[in-house]
């Protein structure tokens, strides 16, 4: 429990710092790292946040899928630190591949537990959110308006929502 505790709080802190920082909601968690005046510290975020949250999905974990699926998704999220500069074309590849493999490991780590559930209110707020923040803009197109959301940053927030939501309520349970 205090991993998951720990790896919370650094993925938490590092989030609100930056949203604070830059006075609103990036556009995705990843593009902070241009904001940031100390480059390692994205980094260093994004790997301690994978590093302290392995041992605990690694015992949630009572398959060998859902082993394959944690792996995938922690070493993702480390891929994603060690290629931040998703600006340039070769690190692109590395970074959203990486950006890719954590949100649908992770989300279908989650789908394999016995909390598969937590995933329909999370997922639902989101796109309830989407609707209702497309829905209040008044100029733009469809697309323009989407991405006015800031749906990748959305996205980030409810894939950890849901695996740290899964983690804490397996860890109340047992």
């Amino acid at each position: 429990m205090t991993l998951l505790i720990i790896s919370f709080l650094v993925i938490a802190a590092y989030t609100a710092a930056v949203c604070i920082k830059a006075k609103g909601v990036p556009y995705s968690i990843s593009a902070t790292y241009y904001t940031l005046d100390h480059k390692l510290i994205f980094g260093a975020s994004m790997a301690l946040t994978a590093m302290f949250l392995f041992p605990v999905v690694w015992e949630l974990s009572t398959t060998f899928t859902m082993r394959l699926l944690a792996i995938a998704a922690c070493i993702g999220l480390i891929g994603v630190g060690l290629a931040p500069d998703f600006k340039d074309a070769w690190i692109n590849r590395i970074h959203c591949g990486s950006a890719a493999l954590t949100l649908i490991s992770s989300q279908l780590w989650v789908g394999c537990t016995p909390f598969w559930w937590v995933i329909i209110p999370v997922w639902m707020a989101y796109l309830i959110y989407t609707c209702i923040a497309i829905g209040k803009q008044k100029e733009g197109v469809f697309v323009y308006k989407f991405i006015q959301t800031k749906p990748m940053f959305w996205c980030e927030i409810a894939a950890l929502f849901t695996t740290f939501g899964v983690c804490g309520l397996a860890f109340r349970l047992l």
